[in-house]
């Protein structure tokens, strides 16, 4: 059953090449402005996931720090 899986999925890819080209970015003209914008528009997609990824991963060591500050006082109130 696997075996025609894949064979269908591979007539589908072969028997289709229009999905497998590239987009703008990749085969277009460099000066063009479609392609600048398009350029463009990767750039800023990508600072935007790298600056919400980059507050999560810092919010999450923060919280971290400060839960293990806590229970380190708490231990030392529970011995005194």
């Amino acid at each position: 059953m696997t075996k025609l899986i894949k064979l269908v999925f591979l007539i589908l890819i072969i028997g289709s090449p229009k999905f497998l080209t590239a987009c703008a970015t990749c085969y277009g003209a460099p000066d063009a402005p479609a392609t600048q914008g398009l350029n463009m528009a990767i750039i800023v997609l990508l600072a935007f996931t790298g600056s919400i990824l980059s507050s999560i991963v810092i919010a999450s060591f923060s919280l971290y720090k400060r839960s293990k500050s806590y229970r380190l006082r708490l231990s030392n109130t529970d011995n005194n």
